[in-house]
């Protein structure tokens, strides 16, 4: 890997621990805020190439893992136990796939014109539904998982996906802001 590449994943690694800093909103009924994590996730994944953006996320990962507060609730190896640890698994496969399957998209739109840069626009927009969905995916099970399991709480699966709603809502909202800012960075960029 370039140093180019490794300060690109160290930044982006950066901003995903730094944004956990940021204000934070409790959402009522669950142990989740709305935090602008996932805001720096999407960016990572329209601003870097696919193994880029995925090992942006890890070494975001491996910070909290070795101890370091940049997980909602502090930091250290016995966070893998918390029902929320499934969203940070989430972030590097999410980055991953907005990268893949969204990036490419998003550049076509700043280089096309007419119906060629709507349809873009729309694969760009699938592609982030997907990338979106996958880490909602790996989140509620990973928080089922825990709370069955672990926490030996009772928790319907479908109840924790139906909460979900309000976040997938939240977290389109911001990748389109990611995606405004993605686009605009990009266009300034040489080639």
């Amino acid at each position: 890997m370039r140093s180019k590449n490794l300060l690109l994943c160290a930044l982006f690694a950066a901003l995903t621990a730094v944004s956990v800093a940021l204000p934070k909103i409790p959402i009522p009924g669950t142990p989740l805020m709305f935090t602008f994590q996932t805001f720096f996730v999407f960016l990572s994944g329209l601003m870097l190439e696919p193994r880029h953006a995925l090992v942006s996320q890890l070494v975001y990962m491996a910070l909290g893992l070795i101890g370091l507060p940049v997980f909602m609730s502090g930091g250290g190896l016995s966070y893998v136990l918390e029902p929320s640890f499934g969203f940070i698994i989430g972030f590097a496969v999410c980055a991953f796939l907005t990268s893949l399957l969204t990036r490419r998209m998003v550049i076509a739109s700043l280089k096309a014109e007419g119906r060629a840069r709507a349809l873009a626009a729309l694969k760009a927009a699938l592609g982030a539904l997907v990338s979106l969905l996958a880490m909602y995916v790996i989140a509620i099970i990973y928080m089922y998982l825990i709370y069955t399991l672990y926490l030996g709480q009772s928790t319907a699966l479908p109840v924790l996906a139906v909460s979900m709603g309000v976040f997938v809502l939240m977290d389109s909202v911001k990748f389109v802001l990611a995606a405004l800012i993605g686009a605009a960075v990009l266009r300034r960029l040489p080639g």
